[in-house]
């Protein structure tokens, strides 16, 4: 026997057996699994335990301790001193200047501000107004502009053009040198004695470095005004109108620019050099006897990066039992083992979760410094992912991918037993835990009761090693802690994973199942017959997946939805119609177009609510393709080349458990409704004609229904449909003794 062809033929039965039928031509998802695989193999070769430093003497030096012996460099070596770089780029950044812009709009907004003044309170001063109505007319303008005093004497004041002229000429001045706004925090990585001034001058931008001394703030800018007002040897009472009214209208206009300063910084950092230091062949670096300081320590360090080696041996080893694992979750994954056929998006989801649940457990391993090998296990998600599947894809699976989560630990701790057993200890617990749950808030008992779990399991775990209380009380929080964490991360992740998949989890087909949708409230509205015609099927089905294993919640709401086409054109389907029937009016041909078209419009509105892929395909396969037997019959009456596919439905038959018994649940109830004295007899008579007859069709044959779930379905249909013809039944017995009452 060739082992090649062996090996070869083991891993394509695991890949076959990993994906569903339908997917095993997918080359994209083909190509994303198998990229995850690659991506992972790249973190088990450059984190895993082989790939870690090996430790040596340098490991046990520690600033500040005595050197118990001479270590001597045996080779030239060049390392980067961290703090002389540090240092280097400090001094470059303390370099840079700050930039201010001035911004010409807020000092031509000032200097107009300036002039509708001088106008309002030349007119006024004309005007000869008093005093009062004069400050009244200024502070109904510009309030709190000036004082009563101040605007009453510069009405009054004979060289009050003058006053104007100066004080606009100086107010430029000091607007066009720039007033700063320096913020509160910002400038604490800049040079403190100078900075840089930009502005728009004649359409250029220019750049001017001034020290920041000479930078005019708000509070500073008296000086700059006196200086200016000084210029012009202006008299005392001209001096002091002019000051005050350039003061008034005075405003910030140069502003720091935080974006334009920090790309300085940025470009700065990315010219700095770093310091590099050689140390020489034959060098001491530490002397026995002498304090390691941390200079010595950072010779020491690159000492160490330089012997420091892989262990090439385990490296492969790790790399190979990562590729045993992947194989093995193949096996385990598919479906023949697991029970779940997983969608495009499922499969995805585990292949990514497995990744990152790897990467995070050789990080934390690496770099972590646990102090107990169990804290891995402690520390890592194990319950979440497995309450995750277990709702998605069911217990069964959700434990043998707990099982695969469990060895990527092992493979990260270095093959150490306790935290495999520790993270499969919560996988399983995690399973547990959701598998009654059937509401959101149940999650957060689950993580309860997973806490508790956890806790115990971390407790027994860590006993045998424990020599005080605290080392196993510590490791037994923790474990409550990652277990009601992974429970509520569970409430939080699972809607998004559902949007995200389209999934039909139990939640969500809980929150499907509300019959105050907008939807079916809308089709009680408009198609009533219909709608009660649905909850009836609803209730049929439901009961009849129950009895046989299907998921009753799945036929429920796919029951709900089912007809939810008709809502366009009630008024053609006979649970709506109140003794007129539209079809009267119509050729045998057309009426099979419209009752056809409830089918599509149904698919179509589904896929527009967003509904699971699942219910869409009870929707769209709940006639199948099956014959509209009396507008056939009544088109070949009058037209001799009638076709049958032309009155057939446009469906495919049923491929699921559920959409069958959604079939069979609304063929019998809508063919029930017509029977005329449903006795017992004629019920379940009726219920295995319509049954069989669907058999006789073809409608059942990819359901994987057998003909013991048909008869328990039927049984079921006629004991619940025997309870609403109740009132309408004749029992023999009954009819007797009523009749010997009467006699």
């Amino acid at each position: 026997m060739n082992p090649n062809k062996t090996f070869t033929g083991t891993l394509r039965a695991a890949l076959l057996s990993a994906f569903p039928a339908d997917r095993r031509g997918d080359r994209s998802l083909s190509f994303a699994v198998a990229a995850l695989f690659g991506v992972g193999l790249l973190l088990v070769l450059f984190l895993g335990p082989g790939a870690a430093i090996s430790r040596n003497a340098l490991d046990e030096i520690e600033v500040g301790r005595v050197a118990e012996r001479d270590i001597v460099a045996d080779r030239e070596l060049s390392f980067v001193d961290d703090r002389a770089t540090s240092l280097r780029l400090e001094a470059e950044e303390r370099l840079v200047l700050p930039i201010y812009v001035v911004d010409e709009k807020v000092g031509a907004a000032a200097i107009e501000r300036f002039r509708v003044f001088q106008d309002l309170l030349t007119s006024l001063a004309a005007k000869k107004y008093a005093e009062d109505s004069l400050y009244l007319k200024v502070q109904s303008e510009f309030p709190g502009l000036l004082d009563k005093e101040s605007v009453v004497a510069l009405a009054r004041f004979p060289l009050r053009a003058q006053a104007f002229s100066h004080a606009d000429a100086v107010l430029r001045r000091v607007l066009e040198r720039g007033v700063a706004a320096p913020p509160s925090t910002g400038l604490e990585r800049y040079n403190p004695d100078y900075v840089e001034l930009r502005r728009w001058r004649d359409g250029r931008l220019e750049y001017e470095e001034i020290p920041a001394g000479r930078l005019s703030t708000l509070k500073s800018a008296g000086a700059a005004l006196e200086d200016e007002i000084a210029a012009r040897r202006l008299s005392r009472p001209l001096s002091t109108f002019v000051a005050e009214l350039a003061r008034s209208f005075l405003v910030e206009n140069a502003f720091f620019d935080a974006d334009q300063s920090a790309r300085r910084l940025e470009s700065v950092k990315k010219r700095v050099d770093p310091v590099v230091r050689t140390i020489a062949r034959g060098e001491r670096l530490v002397r026995k006897g002498f304090i390691i300081s941390e200079s010595d320590y950072s010779k020491l360090a690159a000492a160490k990066a330089a012997v420091a080696r892989a262990d090439w041996g385990r490296i492969a080893g790790d790399a190979g039992f990562y590729m045993v694992v992947f194989a093995l979750a193949l096996l385990l994954l598919g479906p023949a083992v697991s029970g779940a056929a997983l969608k495009k998006g499922e499969v995805l989801l585990a292949a990514l979760g497995a990744l990152l649940y790897l990467l995070a457990a050789l990080a934390i391993h690496r770099y972590a410094g646990l102090a107990r090998a169990i804290d891995l296990a402690l520390l890592l998600p194990t319950a979440l992912f497995a309450m995750l599947f277990a709702i998605i894809a069911g217990q069964r699976f959700a434990l043998l991918y707990g099982l695969v989560l469990s060895l990527l630990c092992l493979l990260a701790s270095g093959f150490d037993a306790r935290p495999f057993a520790l993270s499969f200890l919560a996988a399983a617990a995690g399973a547990f835990a959701v598998r009654q749950a059937g509401s959101r808030i149940e999650l957060v008992r689950a993580g309860a009761l997973l806490a508790l779990l956890e806790a115990g399991a971390a407790a027994l775990l860590a006993a045998p090693d424990a020599h005080r209380a605290v080392e196993v009380l510590a490791p037994a929080a923790l474990g409550g802690v990652n277990g009601f964490l992974c429970g509520v991360l569970t409430l939080g992740f699972l809607p998004v994973i559902e949007q995200a998949l389209n999934a039909p989890t139990r939640f969500r087909l809980m929150e499907l199942s509300d019959l105050n949708a907008p939807i079916l409230k809308r089709l009680l509205t408009v198609a009533p017959g219909t709608y009660s015609h649905s909850v009836t099927v609803a209730h049929l089905a439901e009961s009849a997946c129950r009895e046989i294993g299907a998921d009753p919640l799945l036929a429920r709401v796919g029951a709900y939805y089912h007809d939810i086409g008709k809502i366009e054109q009630p008024e053609y389907f006979v649970e709506n119609q109140s003794g007129y029937n539209k079809h009267d009016e119509l050729n045998p041909r057309l009426s099979a177009t419209v009752i056809r078209s409830h089918v599509k419009l149904g698919v179509e509105k589904a896929r527009a609510l967003g509904l699971p892929e699942e219910v869409v395909d009870i929707v769209a396969q709940h006639h199948g393709n099956g014959l509209i037997t009396w507008f056939f019959h009544q088109a070949s009456k009058e037209e001799a080349e009638a076709k049958a596919e032309d009155f057939s439905y446009p469906g495919q038959p049923p491929s699921g458990r559920e959409a069958a018994v959604v079939m069979l649940a609304d063929t019998v109830e809508a063919a029930t409704r017509t029977l005329k004295k449903p006795t017992l007899a004629r019920l379940d008579q009726a219920i295995k004609d319509l049954v069989m007859d669907k058999v006789k069709q073809g409608q059942l044959d990819r359901s994987d229904l057998t003909f013991r779930d048909l008869e328990t379905i039927r049984n079921t249909f006629a004991r619940i449909l025997a309870g609403h013809f109740h009132s309408r039944i004749e029992y023999p017995k009954l009819v007797r003794e009523a009749r010997d009452e009467r006699s």
